[in-house]
């Protein structure tokens, strides 16, 4: 197995493993494997040399993982140093599938945010989980503590008054689980490198009627507009911190003490927008 194959598998069996998940699929290769790491753990215990299955320090992830799918494949040989982790995942990102309690949370949200005005409530194909680059967390991670503890909206989470709201976009390639390379894919070049404000208005034309930054919506119906034909919906965790409340347009600079507009219109929908990249965590890729 290549050394990007290896890593990638790692990074996610540690997150699986650090997230409590007696299971997880994995896409790799065009080929869906499911890795049972309730096997690797009590495998790991019988070893008194190894005392986890999935480790951050150099060692070797159990050979005794159970794995079923179109074909199968060992782990006995995926190791991932400190050396290794220092690639940034070889700057790759990847998706695997979302296990049913991600996919029910998300089809929860995706339901209870369709304004049914707007059209039927659309048939979601596939729900994939995104696995960023250490650097686009990381960065993430880094604004939500200048932010702060600040006041918390509704389901928010602290620090950075953290949001989880729906971003409508394109995907112009025919996506199978793998960000594809082009430049001119916007869903595959935020799964890349995180959001920028290179898309926007891409589409629509329109590069922001509440200022410059990145948009996202409460609505999934609103976000489901965006993209025409090609449209995707990213999940996103966005760290609002404190936030400038508009109910006309304005393409001013936000406010002193600010880190973002929201605009309350009214139809009763609603736009955040930040300003900053570092704000936004891409988790889902809804796909129609």
């Amino acid at each position: 197995m290549a050394l990007l194959s290896r890593l990638v598998v790692a990074r996610i069996l540690e997150d699986a493993h650090q997230e409590g998940h007696s299971s997880v699929r994995i896409s790799l290769k065009h080929d869906d494997y499911n890795v049972d790491l309730q096997t690797m753990q009590q495998a790991s215990a019988t070893q008194p040399s190894k005392s986890r299955s999935v480790r951050r320090e150099d060692t070797e992830v159990s050979s005794q993982a159970s794995t079923s799918g179109r074909s199968s494949f060992t782990l006995s040989n995926l190791t991932r140093s400190l050396s290794e982790a220092s690639l940034d995942w070889a700057q790759r990102p990847c998706c695997t599938v979302a296990s049913g309690d991600e996919k029910l949370s998300v089809q929860r949200q995706f339901s209870d945010k369709w304004d049914k005005n707007t059209g039927p409530l659309p048939n979601i194909g596939q729900i994939y989980k995104i696995h960023v680059i250490a650097s686009v967390e990381e960065r993430f991670r880094r604004c939500c503590e200048e932010i702060g503890d600040v006041p918390v909206f509704g389901h928010g989470e602290s620090p950075g008054n953290q949001q989880r709201r729906f971003h409508g976009t394109r995907q112009t390639c025919n996506f199978n689980g793998h960000p594809c390379d082009s430049g001119d894919c916007p869903a595959c070049s935020i799964l890349h490198t995180g959001f920028s404000v290179d898309f926007i208005g891409s589409t629509s034309g329109n590069r922001g009627y509440y200022g410059a930054g990145i948009y996202l919506t409460s609505w999934s119906s609103t976000a489901r507009g965006y993209g025409g034909s090609e449209n995707v919906i990213i999940v996103t965790q966005v760290a609002a911190g404190m936030v400038e409340v508009v109910r006309q347009r304005t393409t001013a600079a936000i406010p002193e003490g600010c880190h973002s507009r929201v605009a309350n219109k009214s139809s009763g929908k609603d736009e955040l927008m930040v300003p900053l990249p570092a704000q936004c965590l891409p988790l889902f890729l809804i796909i129609f």
